[in-house]
C-alpha cells in the first residue's frame, strides 16, 4: 500500500503516512473520511508573490489560493476568528470552511496561534492536520480549500 499524498510505501497498516502525515484511507474499512478538497480552477499566487508582499505593522495572512487569490488580510485583534458563517472576522465563504472553524490568536509574547474549533474538515499547517500550533513567516495554512500564507509582522 502506498500514501495517497506522497507515494511512500506503507507497511504495518498505519493509520497516518510517516513521512508526511497525510492520514491513510483502506478500501476495506467502513469507516468515512472527511478530507479537504482542492479545485484545479482555483486562482493561485506563487510563493514568490507572497515574498513580494512587505510585512506591514500587523501580522497577515495571503490568500494563496482560493477566490480571492492575492488579498491580505490583517490580523489586527488579539483574536481573530475565521469560518463559513457571517460574523467571523474573516469570513471564507465555501462550503469546505465549517461555520466556525478555526481562531488565530496572539499570545502574550506576541506570536500567533492557529487553532481548529473542531472543523469537519481541519486546520492544515505546512500539510499537516493541527489542534493548535505557533504560527512563523510563511508557514502555510489551509482551511477548507482555501490556502494562506502567514507573514509576521516587519517590527518582529
Amino acid at each position: 500500500m502506498r500514501c495517497a499524498r506522497c507515494g511512500s510505501q506503507l507497511t504495518d497498516a498505519p493509520n497516518f503516512c510517516p513521512e508526511c502525515g497525510a492520514p491513510i484511507h483502506r478500501d476495506d474499512s467502513h469507516e468515512t473520511m472527511a478530507t479537504p478538497t482542492v479545485a484545479a480552477s482555483l486562482p493561485e499566487v506563487t510563493i514568490g508573490d507572497v515574498v513580494r508582499v512587505a510585512p506591514g505593522s500587523v501580522d497577515a495572512l495571503v490568500v494563496v489560493r482560493g477566490a480571492t487569490a492575492g488579498e491580505v488580510l490583517e490580523l489586527l485583534g488579539e483574536v481573530t476568528t475565521v469560518g463559513r458563517q457571517k460574523g467571523n472576522d474573516l469570513v471564507l465563504d465555501d462550503v469546505t470552511v465549517s461555520r466556525h472553524h478555526a481562531l488565530f490568536t496572539r499570545t502574550a509574547s506576541g506570536r500567533v496561534t492557529v487553532r481548529d474549533l473542531n472543523s469537519l474538515n481541519g486546520t492544515y499547517v505546512n500539510g499537516t492536520r493541527v489542534e493548535e500550533v505557533t504560527l512563523r513567516t510563511y508557514d502555510e495554512v489551509q482551511i477548507g480549500k482555501f490556502k494562506l500564507t502567514f507573514v509576521a509582522a516587519a517590527d518582529r
